[in-house]
């Protein structure tokens, strides 16, 4: 009878730590499959794999425009869109915010709900390359330049977008530059670069 008391305080003790072991490890196997998902964009080092220069555009100038999109030219044909923010001679605070939606094209400054913004960026500072993971179907990416006067002021929508597309053989290149004035004097306040690499 003297045995069996500490006999069954141990047990006891052990059915405690076996129950609390039991629940972290249903919390590990929970959240294990949210910490494998791959992040929405991830930065790189390395420049997108274009192949060779095919044909360059024409500068064209949207004054009125404040944001501008890339689509999928075939939804059955795996595509994969890079971009990055390589600077910018700005006299007001800049912003920039990235939009995944999986349909196609907006009209001219309407932009997805908030619910696919998938990155935002407030500065103009030069990054390394973003890239999107590789997707089949008809997809549209919004890039949106925003500033502002202050650090405690709204943001506003840019007042245009200039754009120079170059054609390669496994894509297309595309050079943005936002205005943040509505005088619109030099198109180089924010300026980034996307890719869409999708073969022919």
């Amino acid at each position: 009878m003297g045995t069996s008391l500490p006999v069954a305080e141990s047990m006891k003790r052990r059915g405690t730590v076996y129950g609390f072991v039991l629940a972290i490890a249903v919390v590990v196997l929970l959240a294990w499959p949210l910490g494998l998902r791959a992040p929405a964009q991830q930065s790189t080092s390395a420049s997108p794999p274009l192949g060779g220069m095919v044909r360059e555009y024409e500068l064209v100038t949207m004054p009125t425009a404040t944001a501008y999109s890339v689509y999928t030219a075939n939804p059955t044909t795996p595509h994969q869109v890079w971009y990055r923010i390589y600077g910018g001679d700005a006299l007001f605070r800049q912003r920039l915010r990235v939009y995944q939606e999986n349909a196609g094209p907006r009209p001219i400054n309407q932009l997805p709900p908030e619910s696919e913004l998938k990155q935002e960026i407030t500065n103009n500072n030069s990054t390394g390359w973003f890239r999107f993971a590789p997707e089949t179907g008809v997809f549209t990416y919004y890039f949106d330049g925003d500033n502002r006067l202050s650090a405690s002021s709204p943001w506003r929508d840019a007042f245009g977008v200039k754009v120079k597309r170059t054609r390669y053989s496994n894509g297309n290149r595309y050079d943005v530059s936002f205005e943040d004035q509505d005088s619109l004097d030099d198109f180089n306040d924010l300026k980034l670069e996307v890719v869409i690499l999708q073969p022919v």
